[in-house]
């Protein structure tokens, strides 16, 4: 305080500070109830729509069942085509709820080895992996990190998922996994060759529903970045990219060295 010119009424700085201070965590508690609304909304839409999808799932069977040798072809392709399209909604209902639900508490965190991470999430990819040539290279002396490993697994899949499907057609898929070492985070990336994102689309992927403007090239239902975001951001991280179009993309995210909050 000795610094301070001799006019400065230093007792109503102290007041001012405290008054900011509970204007601050008034405007935090407001956001939060917000945000608890939001994810209530999501709920009870999503559960909601789970009924009529249902419904016509159903009488799509029932009609494919019961004129499987007298209707038209086309009408049965038809038929197939509502069904897959109701499985994607379906999917992506599933997604909505799961984004709804994903929470991180100090008690379901964990040290778990990084590469054990990967090559669950490559498990989880077998089917994808299978069905497409790609180049994969891993860094070495990937750290132990402080985790729920379930969620982070996720992440891991959705990033490597995504360098796939968004592969260049004439050109063999090549994905990095790397890590760069920081004093405070733990800063990963996930690195492709594929189609890129325009840059008016990078935040948009990141968003509910955020797809490329690319129809031809969108693939998915729009929803795994954004739950790799509420994951990242549940552990105290960040995530982001940096690409070129038609040049490739890489995923980077941040997380503490020790938290879970």
């Amino acid at each position: 305080m000795e610094n301070l010119p001799s006019n400065v009424d230093v007792q109503a700085l102290i007041q001012e500070n405290i008054a900011l201070k509970r204007k601050l965590k008034s405007k935090e508690l407001l956001l939060d109830q917000k945000n608890a609304e939001i994810q209530q909304y999501l709920y009870t839409v999503s559960h909601e729509l789970k009924t009529p999808i249902s419904s016509m799932r159903g009488y799509s069977i029932l009609l494919q069942d019961f004129h499987l040798n007298d209707m038209n072809p086309e009408i049965l392709a038809y038929l197939q085509k509502i069904a897959n399209n109701l499985d994607q909604m379906d999917q992506m209902i599933d997604n909505l709820l799961d984004y709804t639900r994903i929470e991180v508490t100090q008690e379901e965190c964990e040290e778990v080895d990084c590469e054990e991470l990967i090559h669950d999430a490559l498990d989880e990819l077998n089917y994808l992996l299978q069905q497409n040539q790609y180049e994969l290279t891993i860094a070495p002396n990937l750290p132990t990190i402080f985790c729920k490993r379930s969620l982070m697994v996720r992440v891991f899949t959705n990033l490597l998922s995504n360098a796939i499907k968004y592969s260049k057609n004439n050109e063999l898929p090549r994905i990095e996994v790397g890590y760069i070492p920081d004093e405070i985070f733990h800063k990963f990336y996930v690195k492709d060759n594929g189609v890129g994102i325009a840059p008016a689309d990078k935040e948009k992927i990141f968003q509910i529903f955020g797809r490329l403007n690319n129809k031809k090239e969108a693939k998915g239902n729009g929803l795994g970045l954004i739950i790799s975001k509420r994951i990242i951001e549940k552990h105290g991280g960040e995530i982001w990219v940096e690409s070129v179009r038609g040049k490739g993309s890489t995923f980077f995210f941040t997380l503490p060295r020790r938290s879970c909050n």
